[in-house]
Parts: structure tokens; C-alpha cells; sequence
């Protein structure tokens, strides 16, 4: 006969001959009892039990339908036991990667929201998660259709990053719909509206002290910012972010934008118009003269915006100075981006075809292009007007 076993403390057999081991432990004055298998498994994970509670590196199981788990085994767990705030982590990691050829211009939105999908979501497991439930997340953020289509970009990304790699199977967000946007007609300055914008910024030049030429010199850029944005139609971010060096070239006219700076990702080139051209070779000027007065900075951080061979624009956000224009010319309701629409407006105002709108402006669709269209509804009035009865008689 076979030697039977020496009994081991903590490991038994519910019923004897069955085959089916357990183990019992007490953990923070709770006993805990727990199937395994064989006999061998069972002394295998009593004794991990006992070795994370004298090391105190892990998490001992408080109930039969947990697991002990070391500390490797929690900061690396299987696959299948990933949860959606280790994906989103990995993902971070990923796009903040300087090395990543694909890393997204946008540092600061795909952060926040993913510290919103982990405080939500974070500790499931990620290829438990149901569509439903991530449909009933984004709906109880309360926030407008178009800035909830860029949550569920970035957490359908974070799957995608995830499923590339082999660590999810899976990808629930793709399964849920995209929310409706109903874009608006586009706002454009008017022409009255110009001419106040600039009668304020001319106020603030003249009102200026003699004592204080460096500011005077700031408050002649805006100006400047204005013809700019309006003769380009270039979008903020690549208007206050273009070099002289890297992206001007006054003799032939052409401020190139390369597929880092540009939302679709494709090079473009914007030709410079006489009021533009203007426009850029009094800001050269004016940085020459404010670098003259401040050679102690020419060093500093901010210095680079102002020499010739650093930035075009001396200030990098606008926000500030264009509030206090808008309030005092009375205008309401419009935004910077705004100046970007009155330039397609004005363009098709002048008849210039759709397709050479769309090439001006960098749109990545003409569907974009064809909002501007609504402009020639005025004309078209003026035009069918004629097909009426009293018109035609005559």
C-alpha cells in the first residue's frame, strides 16, 4: 500500500477521497476557506499565502472568490485580468513617447480625458467592458455632442493601442454610435464690425504712453494678428506657432505649414497676399526694434518669439487682448477661429470656386467647404427673382 501523506496544516479535504483540496487561513481576524484542486496545489497556494503575509508584498484573498496575488503578479496580472486604467496608462505612455513618430500634437485634452475614463471605469476589468456601458458613460458627462465624439475617440484608441499589442481582444467603444453634430452656419466678422476692431486696436497704439515704447510696440502687432488671421485664414494654433525661418519665405510669397503643424496631416502652402506680405514685414520690424530696446533679454525664453529668425508673433495665446477688443467694439458672439470662416465667406462671396477654398483653408473634406456655400444664398434670391411674372413682363 501506498504511504498516505503527511497531514498539512491548513490544507484538507471536504470529503475525504473526493480529490478536491482546500485550504483555510485567517486573515485580519477573518477565516477564510478556499477550494483549489489537487493536494499539491492546495500546499502551493497556502504557502503563497503565508509568504505575502510575512512579507506584506501582495494582496492575501479575503473571501473563497478572490485570488492572492503578489506584488509582481500586481503590477504585471495576465492578460485577460488588464484593467481599463492600465490600458489607459499604457496608452498615455505611448503618445507622450518622444520618439513616437505618430504622437499627437494635442498633449493636453488626451490626458484629461483619460484621467476622466479612469475615474469612471479604471479598476474593471478592460475586456469585461460592455458597449452599453460606455455609451452610459459619455452620456452622463453632460457635455456637447462634438466634445463627446473626442472622448470616445481617445478611449476607442486606448483599445485599439491595447488590442495591437495583443493585450485585449476586444474593443467595446467601436460598437457604440457616434453622437450627432449639427454644426451651426458659420459666424464672420462683418465689414462694420472690422472697422471697429480696428479703430479700438488704432485707440490703444495712440492712447499708449510715450514712456512705455516696448508696450507700444506689442499693441502695434495686433493689428497685424488681425490681417493676418483674416488674409490667411490659417487656424490659431498654426498662425501663432509659424518661424520665420522654418515656415516664411517673403520673396516668393509663401508661408508653408508642414504635415506636424496641419489638422489633416498633409503639408500646405498658403500664398501671402499684398496685405498679408505688409502685415508680416511690419512685425519683422517691430521685433528688431523691441530686441533693441531689451539686448539684456536676448537670451530669455521670451526673446525668441521677438528675433527675427525665432517666431513670427510675439505672443503665443491671443485670448486676452482679443476679449478686451471685442468688448469695447461692441461685438458679441465671436470667436478667433471666427476669422477663419471670414476668410472662406469672403472668398466665396468673391466667387471663387469651393475646390480652391477648400486647398486655401487645409479642409480635409469638401463636405467642410460646403458650409461657406450658404453665403450665395442672397445672390441666389437676387438671381430666381428674375423668373418672376412682372419681371418677365417688362
Amino acid at each position: 500500500m501506498p504511504r498516505k501523506p503527511n497531514a498539512v496544516s491548513g490544507v484538507f479535504e471536504k470529503h475525504a477521497g473526493s480529490g478536491v483540496w482546500y485550504i483555510r487561513y485567517s486573515v485580519d481576524g477573518k477565516n477564510v476557506r478556499k477550494m483549489i484542486g489537487t493536494r499539491a496545489q492546495a500546499i502551493d497556494a497556502l504557502h503563497k499565502v503565508r509568504l505575502v503575509k510575512v512579507t506584506n508584498e501582495g494582496r492575501v484573498a479575503k473571501s473563497g472568490r478572490e485570488e492572492t496575488l503578489t506584488q509582481d503578479e500586481i503590477n504585471n496580472p495576465p492578460q485577460s485580468e488588464r484593467t481599463v486604467s492600465q490600458l489607459c496608462d499604457d496608452y498615455l505612455k505611448h503618445i507622450q513617447d518622444p520618439k513616437n513618430r505618430r504622437r499627437p500634437k494635442d498633449q493636453i485634452n488626451p490626458p484629461i480625458r483619460l484621467n476622466s475614463i479612469k475615474k469612471a471605469l479604471g479598476p474593471r476589468i478592460a475586456a469585461y467592458i460592455k458597449p452599453y456601458e460606455v455609451e452610459d458613460w459619455l452620456k452622463s458627462l453632460d457635455k456637447k455632442p462634438g466634445t463627446l465624439n473626442r472622448y470616445r475617440s481617445t478611449f476607442s484608441s486606448v483599445y485599439r493601442y491595447a488590442k495591437g499589442r495583443a493585450v485585449v481582444s476586444v474593443n467595446p467603444v467601436r460598437d457604440t454610435a457616434q453622437f450627432p453634430v449639427e454644426l451651426p452656419n458659420p459666424r464672420w466678422l462683418q465689414p462694420d464690425e472690422e472697422e471697429k476692431l480696428r479703430s479700438v486696436l488704432d485707440g490703444w497704439i495712440r492712447n499708449c504712453p510715450e514712456n512705455q515704447p516696448v508696450k507700444r510696440l506689442f499693441l502695434r502687432c495686433h493689428p497685424h494678428e488681425l490681417t493676418v488671421a483674416l488674409g490667411t485664414g490659417m487656424r490659431k494654433s498654426n498662425q501663432y506657432a509659424i518661424k520665420w525661418s522654418e515656415h516664411v519665405d517673403l520673396p516668393k510669397r509663401n508661408i508653408y505649414l508642414p504635415p506636424s503643424l496641419t489638422k489633416t496631416g498633409k503639408a500646405q502652402n498658403i500664398p501671402i497676399i499684398d496685405d498679408v506680405y505688409e502685415a508680416l514685414v511690419e512685425l519683422r520690424e517691430i521685433q528688431r526694434e523691441i530686441a533693441a530696446l531689451r539686448p539684456k533679454e536676448s537670451t530669455s525664453g521670451e526673446s525668441e518669439r521677438m528675433r527675427p529668425n525665432g517666431r513670427v508673433f510675439i505672443i503665443t495665446e491671443n485670448r486676452e487682448w482679443w476679449k478686451m477688443a471685442l468688448s469695447e467694439a461692441g461685438i458679441e458672439d465671436l470667436r478667433w477661429h471666427d476669422l477663419r470662416h471670414t476668410a472662406a465667406t469672403r472668398m466665396v462671396a468673391a466667387g471663387v470656386h469651393l475646390r480652391l477654398v477648400q486647398k486655401a483653408l487645409g479642409h480635409g473634406s469638401i463636405t467642410t467647404t460646403n458650409r461657406y456655400a450658404h453665403v450665395l444664398q442672397s445672390e441666389l434670391n437676387d438671381a430666381m427673382s428674375n423668373l418672376n411674372r412682372t419681371k418677365l413682363d417688362n
